[in-house]
Order: C-alpha cells, then sequence, then structure tokens
C-alpha cells in the first residue's frame, strides 16, 4: 500500500505532520471489510475405554485387577455451552469400549451419564476435556475408582456405612488418646479414624493424610474404619483448636453432623464440677459457666485409676480435646495431660 510505505519511509519527519498520516491510516484500514473468520471444515472422533481401576493408576491393566464396565452412557458437547452435538453419544460396550464419530473440530467436553454408572464404581471426573483434529480420532477415557475424594463434612453427610475417601491434617496421632485412634481434620470438619493401620507408620500430628475406608457410627460416634492409608505429606502444619463452650459441646452430641463433633477444640476455665467416676470412671463433669459437659479422659492420655488424684473438684482448667459424643450426649477427649492446663477460675 503506498500510504503505508510512505509512512515506512518518513523517519525524520516532524511529529505532527507524521501522526496526521497515522490517523489517515489508521481510518483508511478501518474502512476496509474485514477478512471473514475462518471456518474449521471437516470432522473427527473420540473413542475411549471405560474401566475401573483398581490400583488407580490410570492405566488399564487387567494384571492390576482393572475391569472394563459396560453399559456407560457417555456424550460430546461443546465446551463453555451446555449443547450436547446432535448424535454424539454412545454407550460402553461388553469391552467397555465406544466410539463417537462425526464430530466438529475443536474443542469439547465428554460427559458421563452417572446414573449409568454401576454401584461401587465411582467416576471422579465429568466431565472430561478433550479435542477434536481433521480426520483424527482423539482418545478420551474414563476411570472408575471405588469412590472419589471428598471431605470429611460430605463423608458425614452421606449414607452411613459408605466407602469413603477423606484427607485431613493429623490433630492427634495414631494411638495418643487409645489404641487405634487418629484424628484428622479438613476446611469442613474433623473425624475420628478408627484402626491399628496408622500406627507404626511414623505419622505425627501435622502431617496430612489421605485415607480411604466404610463410615460408621459407633455409640454415636462417628469414624471411619477398615483403613487403607493411600497418601502421606509430612509437616504441612499444626492446626490451632477452635473456642467454643462447655455448653455448646452438650449440644453437639445431639447429631454426628455438628461441626464441633470430630473437631479439635478447645474450652477456657472450665471447672471441674463433679469428680471422675461419674457414670464411668474415665469420665467427669466440666462447666465453663455455660452448661456442664462431660471430659473423658482415656488411658492413652492417663492412668484411669489415678484421674481423681490428678484434678480436683472446684479447679478449672483450660482444655484442648476432640468433640464427640456418648449416644446423643457430648463430650471432650483431651488428647495428653499437656492438653489441660490450670488456670485461675473466673
Amino acid at each position: 500500500m503506498k500510504l503505508l510505505t510512505m509512512i515506512g519511509a518518513s523517519r525524520g519527519m516532524p511529529g505532527a505532520r507524521l501522526a496526521g498520516l497515522l490517523a489517515v491510516a489508521t481510518v483508511a484500514m478501518a474502512c476496509e471489510d474485514p477478512d471473514p473468520v475462518l471456518e474449521l471444515l471437516g470432522s473427527g472422533s473420540v473413542a475411549g475405554l471405560v474401566f475401573f481401576d483398581a490400583d488407580e493408576d490410570g492405566i488399564f491393566d487387567p494384571s492390576d485387577g482393572d475391569t472394563p464396565v459396560e453399559g456407560v452412557g457417555v456424550a460430546v458437547r461443546n465446551r463453555g455451552t451446555s449443547d450436547v452435538f446432535s448424535g454424539a453419544t454412545a454407550s460402553s460396550g461388553a469391552d467397555g469400549r465406544f466410539t463417537i464419530t462425526g464430530l466438529p473440530l475443536g474443542t469439547h467436553d465428554l460427559l458421563v451419564d452417572e446414573t449409568t454408572v454401576p454401584d461401587g464404581v465411582s467416576v471422579c471426573q465429568n466431565p472430561i476435556p478433550f479435542s477434536v483434529f481433521l480426520n483424527e480420532t482423539s482418545t478420551a477415557d474414563v476411570r472408575g475408582r471405588p469412590a472419589c475424594l471428598i471431605t470429611i463434612a460430605e463423608a458425614k453427610a452421606a449414607p452411613i456405612p459408605s466407602f469413603v475417601i477423606v484427607r485431613g491434617v493429623v490433630t492427634s496421632a495414631p494411638g495418643q488418646i487409645e489404641s487405634g485412634w487418629t484424628y484428622i481434620q479438613d476446611e469442613s470438619a474433623g473425624t475420628k479414624l478408627f484402626g491399628g493401620v496408622l500406627e507404626g507408620q511414623g505419622i505425627e500430628v501435622g502431617d496430612r493424610i489421605e485415607v480411604g475406608g466404610d463410615s460408621e457410627l459407633f455409640s454415636g460416634d462417628f469414624d471411619v474404619t477398615n483403613l487403607g492409608l493411600r497418601e502421606v505429606t509430612a509437616d504441612v502444619g499444626e492446626l490451632q483448636p477452635e473456642l467454643t463452650t462447655t455448653a455448646a459441646i452438650e449440644a453437639s452430641g445431639e447429631t454426628h453432623t455438628d461441626p464441633l463433633q470430630g473437631l479439635f477444640i478447645r474450652v477456657e476455665a472450665a471447672e471441674l464440677v463433679a469428680p471422675f467416676g461419674t457414670g464411668n470412671i474415665q469420665n467427669a463433669l466440666i462447666d465453663d459457666g455455660s452448661g456442664e459437659v462431660i471430659i473423658r479422659i482415656d488411658d492413652g492420655v492417663a492412668n484411669r485409676n489415678t484421674l481423681n488424684d490428678m484434678f480436683s473438684v472446684g479447679t478449672c482448667y483450660d482444655i484442648n480435646g476432640f468433640g464427640a459424643n456418648f449416644f446423643g450426649s457430648g463430650q471432650i477427649f483431651p488428647r495428653s495431660l499437656a492438653d489441660i492446663v490450670e488456670v485461675p477460675c473466673n
């Protein structure tokens, strides 16, 4: 273009004149018709395998116990929309495989119809992103697992029993309170884990662990048992207890889904108002002025026969521990004697 050539050759031209020519060029270019948007012509395909990934390594290997899953419905939609392409549906065969042809080029999503996924198989990524290229067959495998990682609060809200996978920061080390007991906590809630499999693994307070197991209610108290340790991340940082009241702990015992149940908590200046032996040799009553609740000291913390020698009725304590319940009655479980500190009564 002559105008552009002239501008390119006008170095040293006075600034005002050069600016004027640039403005003319801009207007001239804006008046030209824009090039048409390039339309992607042709089509491609997607193929995949629906399988149960028994060892969760992402690779289909029958020698590892992996098995194809038949009858799972899949569909392809245009990325960023809810529109499924016409005819872009399929169902996995006896070998777990499916193919969808005639797809427009571009980036799309493979949607899994979870109502067609059999019991005992969980699809943890849905939809599955993939791209379609001209005259090529892309791959989008659907991997099933025993369960998906969920929050502790979601595990508590799920039907009991259920197989669940949860992850949290360790707030009480394995066996610290009682043989087989471990407490963990995530951003949503806390819970007790029950099983000796975690002992002897070097797991400490402040580590983050991921476990799979069966949820249960034992005497009204929620825990996860039949544990399998899946992952350990050392020393992510210890959590601080949440300040609460003795009355709130007692009220929390009404349901295992209460936020205080399984949580690392703290009460301050709670008076011992009844000695150990209140209903049980390991139980006593404390009250911070808001109402009474049971404090229970288990065998990993102190000898049950010496509790009344260590703690005196009428004395007040700051106490760290875990919200729990026994058939609907709220309780607090200290994890060590260091969690019980004598203080002046208010």
